[in-house]
């Protein structure tokens, strides 16, 4: 199972790190010390951290020179451990971890800050506005002080105690995570936790002085104070009940997978928010069925937002959409099958893991090994569907599909079986690096870093972006003032396209 990816980031702050594209130009920002966490570590302590990293990454990561020549990943690893001469407190050690994995351009490459950070991360006093990147621009989603109505949602906030917020984006993304150089997902992940980085990477403090500006062009500044993650839940600020009105209503359904008939009994809807569960294939089986039963010319698949989960649960809704046989995985290769010592001593790999890497793989022989079908049944042929669907089909992606999501969307397109609205995937087009993904414990910053073990490559031949993810047919950006307004711009694009009389594509 590939992991769900935003789901842990919200639930234990797992910050994770790829790049996409060069490095942006540096921010002229303080360096943040983390109230609460401990003090300094010496040059020694955070070079033996970092260097144990680097010697865990080069052992086991079967990905790390997937985008980054082994020539690009060794200058990384010099320029960045050359800024630890001296003592270095926490949180600048986190930003060199953070700008060092990213190099490596994985959005499953993750790591995880010591449990002081994430207590006082916890307690503090974050930016109070919950905020949707678009492209440069910062826009409020939500005010989550109490009574503040000075700035509301759809505002462009244009800086913060004296910050330009196209500048602070920059200096975010040089830490956060992509699968090749996908940008989308770096801008749904900044979106999620823009106040947890701004008190990360910029400054520590409990107010904030905000400059906005409205739709009309007019400019107002305002002194917010910052609030609790326990705070931000209970506040209900009254300038927020417009677009939380118009959110729900978008959001039609809270189940994990979800069927719904937009034009009944010709168009149909399904929302898949993760591929987990134990009663997805019954689910899946049933849903086509029904499509079956019903006549239903289109079907709209929602997966925006979908952070991944089981990776045969992507390829069994790929079988729903074919009446014939097709490849999923191409391979997945392992870079070790036998840690070192080393490796075993500082990570928690499991010894049951690593039984079943020996049975299940054969040697590579230009490196590492090859899965087979005995481990992984996703690199054999895969048989279609009981009740295949064969008609119009739709899929609305945006940064957020991610991981399994961003695999259906490649082999569906490959397959030329879906139109695409939306945003291009946050997940590769050619497959990831992830699957099982054990941790290292840095022994001085207490930081954990996550490696995935499998490199997957999707049956995909012939796209021309190896870097990039799966790219809409249709662009339709998520906007703001779409929200404002409770219009959902990418579904009601693919409901017109699914009601015109045009054959499959």
């Amino acid at each position: 199972m590939k992991r769900c990816l935003l789901t842990a980031l919200v639930a234990a702050l797992t910050l994770p790190l790829g790049a996409g594209g060069p490095q942006a130009p540096a921010v002229s920002v303080p360096a943040a010390g983390i109230a609460g966490s401990p003090g300094d570590l010496t040059s020694a302590q955070a070079q033996a951290d970092f260097d144990l990293m680097r010697k865990a990454l080069e052992e086991a990561h079967p990905g790390l020179y997937r985008y980054s020549t082994k020539a690009e990943m060794d200058s990384t690893f010099d320029v960045q451990r050359a800024k630890l001469n001296g003592s270095i407190r926490k949180p600048e050690f986190m930003t060199v971890v953070a700008e060092t994995l990213a190099a490596i351009h994985c959005g499953h490459t993750s790591w995880q800050p010591d449990e002081e950070t994430q207590k006082a991360w916890r307690s503090a006093l974050l930016f109070p506005l919950r905020v949707l990147a678009e492209g440069k621009h910062l826009m409020v989603l939500f005010n989550d002080t109490p009574d503040d109505r000075a700035i509301r949602p759809g505002m462009e906030v244009l800086e913060i105690n004296g910050h330009n917020a196209a500048d602070l984006l920059d200096r975010i993304c040089r830490t956060e995570s992509a699968d090749g150089d996908i940008q989308t997902g770096k801008t749904m992940h900044i979106s999620g936790r823009f106040g947890l980085y701004y008190w990360w990477l910029v400054e520590q403090t409990e107010t904030f002085t905000v400059k906005a500006r409205d739709a009309s062009g007019q400019t107002v500044t305002a002194r917010l104070s910052g609030v609790s993650d326990a705070d931000q839940k209970k506040n209900q600020n009254p300038v927020n009940n417009a677009i939380q009105a118009n959110i729900d209503k978008l959001n039609w359904s809270h189940e994990n997978q979800s069927l719904r008939f937009v034009k009944d009994p010709d168009i149909a809807q399904i929302r898949l928010r993760y591929f987990i569960g134990e009663n997805y294939p019954m689910w899946v089986e049933e849903t086509f069925k029904t499509l079956r039963d019903k006549g239903t010319k289109a079907l709209i698949i929602d997966l925006r937002g979908n952070g991944g989960g089981e990776d045969m649960y992507g390829a069994m809704l790929v079988s729903y959409l074919t009446d014939k046989p097709f490849r999923y995985f191409d391979h997945i290769n392992v870079k070790t099958i036998a840690p070192s010592a080393f490796f075993k001593e500082h990570s928690d790999w499991g010894s049951d893991f690593e039984a079943k890497l020996r049975e299940g793989t054969t040697p590579d022989p230009a490196s590492g090994y090859r899965v087979t079908a005995t481990l992984h049944p996703g690199v054999a042929e895969q048989p279609p569907g009981k009740c295949p669907f064969l008609g119009k089909v739709f899929v609305l992606i945006d940064g957020g599909t991610f991981s399994t999501a961003a695999d259906f969307c490649a082999v569906t397109h490959h397959l030329k079986r879906a139109t695409f609205v939306g945003e291009e995937t946050g997940g590769g087009y050619y497959g990831n690096n992830s699957g099982p993904d054990p941790r290292v414990t840095l022994p001085n910053s207490k930081l954990r870093v996550r490696l995935p073990m499998y490199e997957y490559w999707n049956a995909v031949p012939g796209y021309d972006g190896t870097r990039r993810g799966t790219r809409p047919d249709h662009v339709v950006q998520t906007k703001t003032a779409n929200l404002l307004r409770g219009v959902d711009e990418q579904l009601d694009l693919a409901v017109r396209l699914a009601d015109a009389d045009a054959p499959p594509k």
